[in-house]
C-alpha cells in the first residue's frame, strides 16, 4: 500500500507538468486566408506560427471580408465556440474597407490632395471596428489579441506613395484605438516589416503576400510572441512549403508586369 501511494504521489507533479497546447485562431480577410499561395491551408503564415510554437490551429478567415462582414461574422456559433476557447486571435482586417470602396476613384481623390473620401472610410472603418474589438472582449476577455497593420503591396512609382496615405490612415486608427483602450491587443507591425524588407513579397495577384510574404508575416508574429514572453522561437518551423501561385489569366502576368516596370522605376 505505502509503494502504491508513493508511485501515485509521484505521478501527480508528471500530470501537472503536462503542457496544454494553446489554441490560435486567424480572424479576418484573404491575407489571413493566405490568398498570395497555392497551398494555404497547409502554409500560409498562421499556418506556420502554430506549427512553429505546437498551437492548435482554426482559420475563420474569409477573402473578400470588410469590417462589416468580420463583425457579422463573429455573430456565427462556430466562431464565437472559437473565440471563446482561444488563447492567441491574430486579425487582419481594414484592407478591403479601400480596396471594395471605388480604389480608382479613390486614389484620383488623393492624387488631387482631397483626403476627404479616405477620411469617410476610415471613420465608417473605425466605428466598426471598435465594435469588433468589443465584441471579442465580450466572448473572451483574457485572449491575446495580435493586430496586424496593413502594408503597402503597390511598387509603381506615384501610385504607392498615393495608396500609402490610404494604409496610413488605416494603420493609425488601430494606434488610435489602442490609445483610447490601453492593452486592448498588440500590434504585429507588419507593415513596417513589409517595407524594411528588400525582398519581392507579392503574389502575382499584384495585391496578396506571396511565399516570401507569408513567412515574413509568420517570423513578424513570432517575434511579437517572443516579445511578449509567449514562445522562445522566432524563426518559423516550415513543415509545409509555401508555393507561390501560378495564373492562367493574362492579366495576371500584364499586372505582374507592369508590377516590375515599378520596381525598376525605384
Amino acid at each position: 500500500m505505502l509503494s502504491i501511494v508513493m508511485i501515485a504521489c509521484l505521478a501527480v507533479p508528471a500530470f501537472a507538468a503536462k503542457k496544454t497546447a494553446k489554441n490560435y485562431v486567424l480572424l479576418g480577410d484573404s491575407i489571413a486566408v493566405g490568398e498570395g499561395i497555392a497551398n494555404p491551408r497547409e502554409a500560409n503564415y498562421g499556418r506556420m506560427v502554430a506549427n512553429t510554437n505546437g498551437y492548435n490551429y482554426a482559420n475563420y478567415a474569409i477573402s473578400g471580408s470588410m469590417s462589416s462582414d468580420m463583425l457579422r461574422r463573429l455573430d456565427s456559433p462556430d466562431v464565437a465556440a472559437a473565440v471563446k476557447k482561444a488563447d492567441i486571435i491574430s486579425i487582419s482586417i481594414g484592407g478591403n474597407d479601400f480596396l471594395r470602396n471605388n480604389l480608382f476613384f479613390l486614389l484620383i481623390t488623393i492624387m488631387a490632395g482631397n483626403m476627404s473620401m479616405v477620411n469617410d472610410i476610415v471613420d465608417s472603418f473605425y466605428e466598426q471596428f471598435c465594435k469588433i474589438i468589443e465584441r471579442i472582449k465580450k466572448l473572451n476577455p483574457k485572449a491575446l489579441i495580435l493586430m496586424q497593420t496593413l502594408y503597402n503591396p503597390w511598387r509603381l512609382q506615384g501610385i504607392a506613395g498615393i495608396y500609402q496615405k490610404g494604409v496610413d490612415a488605416l494603420n493609425a486608427s488601430y494606434r488610435r484605438y489602442l490609445k483610447e483602450h490601453p492593452g486592448a491587443y498588440e500590434i504585429v507591425d507588419v507593415g513596417a516589416a513589409f517595407a524594411a524588407s528588400g525582398d519581392d513579397l507579392i503574389a502575382i495577384d499584384t495585391i496578396h503576400p506571396n511565399a516570401k510574404g507569408n513567412i515574413l508575416i509568420a517570423k513578424t508574429i513570432l517575434k511579437k510572441l517572443n516579445a511578449l514572453g509567449y514562445e522562445g522561437k522566432t524563426e518559423p518551423v516550415i513543415k509545409h512549403e509555401p508555393l507561390d501561385k501560378v495564373s492562367s489569366n493574362p492579366m495576371d502576368y500584364y499586372k505582374m508586369a507592369l508590377y516590375y516596370i515599378g520596381l525598376v522605376a525605384l
